[in-house]
């Protein structure tokens, strides 16, 4: 890769990086550290579903909100096929760690040791099967351990389930239907656990640009329209001593992809490069996060 595409690709990931930025400080309250940080309520959520999130800025409210770096390390070590009726299995091992900030309002704030409120490494294997031509499916296992930073609580941290991916033809428009049931839990040192399932249902469309990007020649606009239920309703304990259950999640994502390839940059590849807006159907949650993968990914 020459270094004006290595370039090119960095100020991409500096303007997504940029643009949680400005959302944070156009929507969020100029508060302390201490009433920034979102405080889950430990009957329902904990600071270990950090986890299970993607990079990205979250709020409850308009009122407690939460910065969350997830590092999206993995290796594929073998790629799914089916030719001939010849079944080969995709195998993925994956090494997020997360990290947790209690704000998030400059660049200076990744720098500050004392910003961060919790930490967390979730390893796992991602297996992709595909089932026929049009459809995969994906089970997914994590287990890790995380630990609150300011000398709090530990715990063993643990997140599965099962992803599915249906694309009726290709044609003058690409895409599928997606779904994914998921069950995530932890148990902390403390002896407090707590656990929240999941289902999502949605599609996802990918449509071919007349442009490029250094020597990444041909790129496609991916976007996904999903909806996500919460059998264990969230409940996020506020600043004003109240508490906001929330049970349902919208979200609508917009990224460029390089056709055939990945985006990398240094160790790390990317399948696309965008944004995602999360948003419950009250209103009450919302959240942009990076989005650097379909959601079957």
């Amino acid at each position: 890769m020459s270094k004006l595409s290595r370039l090119l690709l960095r100020r991409n990931w500096l303007l997504a990086i940029s643009l949680l930025v400005l959302f944070e400080l156009l929507y969020s309250e100029q508060v302390t550290a201490d009433d920034q940080r979102l405080r889950l309520n430990p009957n329902s959520m904990h600071w270990a579903f950090s986890a299970f999130f993607g990079t990205g800025w979250y709020e409850v409210s308009n009122s407690e909100s939460v910065f969350i770096l997830r590092a999206p390390m993995q290796q594929t070590w073998r790629t799914s096929s089916l030719v001939e009726g010849q079944r080969s299995l995709g195998i993925e091992f994956h090494y997020p760690v997360t990290l947790g900030l209690h704000q998030f309002g400059s660049f200076n704030d990744f720098a500050d040791v004392d910003n961060f409120g919790s930490v967390a490494f979730t390893p796992g294997i991602e297996v992709e099967i595909p089932v026929t031509e049009k459809w995969y499916l994906r089970p997914v296992v994590h287990v890790g351990w995380g630990k609150e930073t300011n000398g709090g609580d530990s715990a063993w941290i643990y997140y599965w389930g099962i992803k599915s991916r249906f694309t009726p033809g290709k044609g003058s428009l690409d895409w599928s239907v997606l779904n994914a049931l998921y069950y995530a839990g932890y148990h902390g040192e403390s002896g407090d656990s707590g656990s929240l399932t999941m289902a999502m249902a949605g599609a996802e469309f990918r449509h071919p640009l007349q442009a490029g990007l250094g020597s990444y020649e041909e790129l496609q606009l991916n976007w996904h329209l999903t909806y996500s239920w919460l059998f264990d309703k969230a409940e996020f304990s506020l600043r004003n001593g109240f508490s906001q259950t929330v049970n349902d999640q919208w979200e609508l994502g917009f990224a460029l992809a390089p056709r055939g390839r990945k985006f990398r940059i240094g160790f790390m590849s990317f399948e696309q490069l965008g944004l995602s807006f999360h948003t419950s159907s009250s209103g009450d949650y919302r959240a942009v996060s990076i989005n650097v993968s379909s959601p079957f990914y």
